[in-house]
């Protein structure tokens, strides 16, 4: 079954076919999803002449767009009508569109192909490195997308689903969503401006309203300087102190002075001890 068309998944995949078709130069770019076993359907797409061709199947093995759900990667034709290592029985959404040449990769979440990127010229032309790179970078944004969000939703359900005393296990659940929250930050830095970065930015603000906002405090938040907070927000992010010297440019002996001051404020003894610490009292995310 399709994604929604209102729903977080399609606008994310109509965003990342807009940013497909941009970054490619090609005049047409699609999305398809997987919704069985053995079958795609198309959803989002932008420059085709069918405005109604979203949900045309797709089975697997048929055509570019079928090969791809079985081979798991990236694919190419300069001219599809004469293409001979594809399938031509299923080729009414490329002959309607008047497609030749076609790229296509696979959108992989975990170990699952959960949808199909395209772009397609009206003429017979060999794809550029250009072409090729576009669609494999939509697909790995997409990817990113839809493994963090339904991570993130994932984790809210977890997280609030206990009785209203926190428990060990709702206090660890709690402290994973504030993980992903900060992962799905950097992500988002990771991404050109565009439809994209703001269906991730719509993410972090579920997450902030939904549960790091929730966040109980112990005690007044201890005062942090404002260095101390950019040490402490970069080793949440997973750096290392050599990290955070090229990141923040400055020594490994001033980044540790920072830290023993910071875990000497909030009362920790580790880095993991610290950065729990500042979320719980709202200094960080």
């Amino acid at each position: 079954m399709l994604p929604a068309e209102d729903s977080e998944e399609a606008a994310a995949a109509r965003a990342a076919v807009l940013a497909l078709r941009r970054d490619s130069g090609m005049p047409v770019a699609g999305a398809a999803w997987v919704v069985g076993p053995r079958l795609l359907r198309i959803g989002e797409t932008s420059g085709v002449k069918l405005p109604g061709c979203r949900g045309f199947p797709v089975p697997a093995g048929a055509g570019l767009i079928g090969n791809v759900l079985t081979t798991r990667r990236l694919a190419a034709v300069s001219d599809y009508r004469s293409a001979q290592h594809i399938s031509h029985e299923y080729d009414l959404f490329v002959a309607v569109e008047e497609v030749r040449a076609m790229a296509a990769a696979p959108v992989i979440v975990g170990t699952t192909v959960r949808a199909a990127l395209f772009v397609g010229s009206r003429d017979a032309v060999r794809l550029s490195d250009r072409v090729l790179t576009a669609v494999t970078e939509a697909a790995r944004d997409l990817e990113q997308f839809l493994a963090s969000h339904e991570h993130a939703h994932r984790l809210l359900t977890e997280a609030r689903s206990g009785p209203n005393a926190a428990s060990p296990h709702d206090a660890a659940a709690l402290e994973q969503v504030h993980e992903v929250h900060t992962e799905l930050l950097d992500l988002t830095a990771t991404i050109g401006e565009g439809h994209l970065k703001e269906r991730f930015h719509e993410v972090c603000s579920l997450l902030e309203a939904g549960c790091c906002s929730e966040r109980t405090t112990r005690g007044p938040a201890a005062c942090l300087s404002p260095r101390e907070l950019d040490v402490l927000a970069a080793v949440a992010a997973g750096c290392t102190n050599v990290d955070i010297c090229r990141r923040l440019g400055i020594g490994l002996e001033t980044v540790k002075g920072h830290l023993r001051s910071v875990m000497r404020k909030l009362g920790t003894r580790t880095r993991l001890e610290a950065v729990t610490a500042a979320r719980r009292s709202g200094l960080l995310p």
